[in-house]
Formats: C-alpha cells, sequence, structure tokens
C-alpha cells in the first residue's frame, strides 16, 4: 500500500490524468452486465488518493490554474468511465451508417466528454472544501451525488451512475423505498472508499469515530433491507401477464418485405395463448407486446389487432406499442384494445430520447444551417400526461415507453392508485452490447421505489417481471423469442419515497456536510488550543 501510494505522490498533472482515465475505464466494470463491483474498493479510493496528493500541492500554482487542473483530474475519470461503459450507443448508429457515419466518431468520443465535464466540475467543488482527513469520503459521497443529480437534470440521461454498481445487492436496494434511487450514489461512494482510506488514515481520534459512523451507517441499511425483504410474501393479483417477445432485428423491423413474418411473431403466440383452456374464466387477461411492435399505426388499422381480439374473451386485454399520428404531430404511443377490438386506452411517451427521437436546440441547428440534422431523429411529439383508460381496469398500470423507466419519480395525478408499472421496450437498436442489460438492471429500481412490480415487455431486449422488493419473478434471455403467462404480483403499498420524493434525502445531504463541516472546524481549533506557548 505504502509503495503505491509513494508511486502516486510523485506522479506528474499528466500522468495523474491518465491514472484517473485508467481508473474511470476499471469502473465501468462495475457495471452490469459484469457487475464486478470489487473492482471499486480499487477504483474510487484511489481516485480520492489521486486527488488528495494533488492537493497537498496546491501551493504550487496559482488559484486559477488550480482549479482548471482539478477539473482536468475528474474530467479525466468521468471520461474513462463513460468512454468504457456507454460504447453501446453508437451501435446504434451502424444501422443506417449511410446516415449517420459523420456522427459516429463524434459519437464514441463527444458524448463521453460532455458527460464526463459533470465530474470535472465535481472535482472543482473538492477543491473549494476538502478536509484532508477521513472526513472527506463523506464529503466525496455528498458532492458525487448531488453533482450526478444535478447531470441526469440537464442531460436527461441518467445512465452510469455509480450507484448502479450495488442494484444486485438486494438488501442495500431496498434503502431507495426510502430515499430513492440517487442515495445508491452515496452509499456507493462510502461502501468503496472507506477500507483503504481508512487504513490510510494517520488521526486516531479520526479513525476510530468513522469507524463507528461506518459500522452503524452498513449496519442499519442491511438491517432495513433484511427487515423490508422478510414481508415479501409473494401475493398475486387475480390478473393473468403475458408476455409476447417476439426477437425481430432492428434491420427487418421497418423492412415491408417481413412485415407479414413480423407481424406473425406477435399474432401467432398471442392466439395461441389465448385458445388455452383456463381454469378462472373471470380473471383478465393482458396480452403485452413491446414497443412500436408492428411497423404500422394500429389505430389506423383495426382489421390487424382484429386478427387476434376476435379469438378474445370478454376480460381480455391487448396492451401494445405504436406509433400515433394526429394532425402533423407524430406520437411514441401505447394502446389497451378490449375483446371488442375498442381501444379503451392510450399513453404518449412523455420523455422522450435527445438525439433519437427529437432534436435538442432544432430551432438554432436550423438557423445555423448545420447540416440537416433535423432528419437524423424521428420528430415526435412528447405527451404530457399518464395513461388515460376509458373503462377502469381490474388493474390499471403505470405505463413507460422505453427509457422512460430509468427515470426516478415520474409519478403524475391518479398514479399512486394503480397496480402496477408497465415497461415496453425495444432494445433490438443494441445488439448483443451490454447497453440491454444496463437497461434492465436500472429498471428494477423503480418497482422498489414506487412499492409496484414491474412487467416489462422487449422487443429483443430483455423482458421479465420484478417485485416490489427488486425480486427477478420472470426473466427472458436477450435476443431470444419469448412467451410466457404469469398472475401479476400484489404492490405493497405507498412507500415513503413516492409520498416526499427527493427532499427528505438531500436535507440529510445538508445536514451531513454542515456536520463535515463543524466537526472539522471544532478539531482545528481543539489543536490551536492544545498547542503549547513558547516566549
Amino acid at each position: 500500500m505504502q509503495v503505491i501510494q509513494k508511486n502516486i505522490s510523485g506522479l506528474s498533472f499528466n500522468k495523474r490524468c491518465l491514472f484517473n482515465l485508467f481508473l474511470g475505464s476499471l469502473t465501468a466494470l462495475s457495471f452490469a452486465p459484469l457487475n464486478f463491483i470489487f473492482i471499486l474498493f480499487i477504483t474510487i479510493p484511489f481516485y480520492i488518493l489521486n486527488f488528495d496528493f494533488f492537493f497537498l500541492k496546491k501551493s504550487l500554482y496559482s488559484r486559477k490554474k488550480f482549479l482548471i487542473y482539478s477539473f482536468l483530474l475528474g474530467l479525466s475519470f468521468g471520461y474513462g468511465l463513460f468512454l468504457t461503459s456507454l460504447y453501446w450507443i453508437n451501435i446504434s448508429l451502424l444501422y443506417d451508417i449511410e446516415k449517420y457515419m459523420l456522427f459516429l466518431i463524434p459519437g464514441i468520443f463527444l458524448i463521453p466528454f460532455i458527460l464526463g465535464i459533470f465530474y470535472g466540475i465535481m472535482t472543482i467543488i473538492f477543491s473549494i472544501y476538502y478536509p484532508q482527513n477521513i472526513t472527506r469520503i463523506f464529503l466525496v459521497a455528498i458532492i458525487w451525488t448531488l453533482v450526478e443529480y444535478i447531470r441526469i437534470k440537464i442531460t436527461f440521461f441518467p445512465w452510469t451512475q455509480i450507484g448502479h454498481s450495488i442494484i444486485e445487492i438486494n438488501q442495500i436496494l431496498q434503502i431507495t423505498s426510502v430515499f430513492g434511487e440517487v442515495s445508491l450514489n452515496t452509499i456507493s461512494v462510502i461502501i468503496f472508499a472507506f477500507p483503504i482510506l481508512y487504513f490510510n488514515e494517520k488521526n486516531k481520534n479520526y479513525k476510530s469515530k468513522s469507524l463507528l459512523f461506518f459500522v452503524i451507517f452498513l449496519f442499519a441499511i442491511f438491517i432495513y433491507g433484511e427487515k423490508k425483504l422478510s414481508l415479501d410474501s409473494d401475493n398475486r393479483e387475480n390478473t393473468e401477464i403475458i408476455l409476447i417477445q417476439p426477437n425481430i432485428n432492428q434491420k427487418e423491423k421497418w423492412d415491408p418485405k417481413s412485415f407479414q413474418s413480423n407481424k406473425n411473431k406477435l399474432i401467432n403466440p398471442t392466439i395461441k395463448i389465448s385458445n388455452l383452456p383456463r381454469k378462472d374464466t373471470t380473471s383478465n387477461r393482458y396480452f403485452i407486446w413491446p414497443e412500436t411492435a408492428i411497423a404500422t399505426l394500429i389505430d389506423e388499422n383495426p382489421l390487424l389487432t382484429y386478427e387476434v381480439t376476435k379469438n378474445f374473451s370478454k376480460n381480455d386485454y391487448l396492451m401494445l406499442g405504436s406509433l400515433r399520428r394526429e394532425d402533423e404531430n407524430v406520437f411514441n404511443s401505447f394502446f389497451i384494445i378490449d375483446y371488442n377490438n375498442i381501444i379503451i386506452g392510450k399513453y404518449d411517451k412523455n420523455i422522450l430520447v435527445p438525439f433519437g427521437e427529437y432534436i435538442p436546440f432544432d430551432n438554432l441547428f436550423k438557423k445555423i444551417n448545420f447540416f440537416n440534422i433535423s432528419s437524423l431523429a424521428g420528430n415526435f411529439t412528447p405527451g404530457s400526461k399518464s395513461i388515460e383508460i376509458l373503462n377502469t381496469l381490474k388493474n390499471n398500470p403505470i405505463v413507460y415507453i422505453c427509457y422512460e423507466i430509468v427515470f426516478s419519480n415520474k409519478i403524475q395525478d391518479g398514479d399512486r392508485e394503480k397496480s402496477f408499472l408497465l415497461n415496453i421496450t425495444n432494445d433490438a437498436w443494441f445488439g448483443n452490447s451490454s447497453g440491454p442489460y444496463q437497461h434492465f438492471n436500472m429498471s428494477k429500481i423503480r418497482p422498489v421505489e414506487l412499492g409496484m412490480p414491474l412487467v416489462r415487455v422487449a422487443n429483443n431486449g430483455i423482458s421479465g417481471i420484478i417485485s416490489p422488493f427488486g425480486k427477478e419473478i420472470l426473466k427472458s434471455k436477450l435476443n431470444t423469442e419469448f412467451h410466457k403467462s404469469i398472475f401479476l404480483p400484489s404492490r405493497i403499498g405507498q412507500t415513503f419515497y413516492s409520498k416526499y420524493g427527493n427532499i427528505p434525502f438531500f436535507c440529510i445531504l445538508l445536514f451531513g456536510f454542515m456536520l463535515i463541516y463543524y466537526l472539522n472546524n471544532q478539531m482545528s481549533r481543539n489543536k490551536v488550543s492544545t498547542k503549547p506557548n513558547v516566549k
């Protein structure tokens, strides 16, 4: 350990940046599908130690240069992290390489740079107030959490938060029902940074108090998680969910020649399952197809869905994604169709994918005549409401289309009374990359946050059902046809987070910062007062 520290302390600034780039790149191994979280016991503390040694040389730089160098250190770590963890974004461009060729190289290098800027801002904030003792772990955790929250609000891109590395630890995941997804970032930094920095701390007073806090902190999280998981009784509703994952290749999805075969992949298994004998004919059945299931406008082609609904009984419903147009507007939508082939429910996607479904600052690009950038996106119109259902079903869903599921606190009026979360998606754009695995993994947070089960149906991503406790009740493999029937798990009631959102946790972070500041000031005063008077 001392040898490693000695080597880090002697690094030039350029080598410090390269070291951070390397640490950031390794950190990507902690995310799905690898989930190699133990790497964080190295990358996070050494990221902090690298800044420690730079901070000790603060007096060698002017204030302006010190802030610029601090920014570059953070940017290096963030750039390495996003470069290696988000490579899958560019795979989607390969499906229409002639159209997107000019954007492939910028996409590979520019997106990680933009997202990495927030890590640069993070280290600038470190440099303003940075205790040179073990309490800096908790300060770093607080700042890291707040900067990640700001990044999500500005970029609308919640991927690759450090807290996502611990989603698979179900006892820790339960804390999101109280403090939400953002709390996982704070917990992760503290857990993975503490061991090495604890043994590196020289002050025994700081060491003993921080260890006591760390043990209580970890113990409380795991006790709460275990207690909550013990309430999992696996209750089910009298509603049968049928997941239809067709596994349609993205290149063939919009090809007119493949329309009939694509349609059969959805219609045939639906009809087959709908005709199976049933023990209970009074239970509702929801046949669920993925996002933009068929390359047509469903509400304008009722004969297509009639092929299915003519086989339905009174309590059967078809739920599916489709494009929809209204005047000059095009929506990425979701429909519920009953056994009479009547649309009884509709939802238009609220949160669109930047540069995929709309172009941010489109008017500006048009004014400066920057290529024909508008043609690179779907130019969809965002919806503004929750799902509208004409005839109330026994179990109504909160609908998330595609990446809407990765956003916390997307709750509107009336949603809290609904029974389950429904996410329809199409991850075919990202092939066999880590993208679909990360998407599925992140979606596991929502049911725990909101106390509702999640039903997820993908085209050829990963479909499944997640309990309100984050348990995988059902899960498909990537790039396979998947048709499964299961009764809907029951919701567990409103969670603390669904009532109050992020405000209580941010109040705790503010109190934590004030406490760290106060304790360090007190310790500094005590040191001064105990110094002997030398005349």
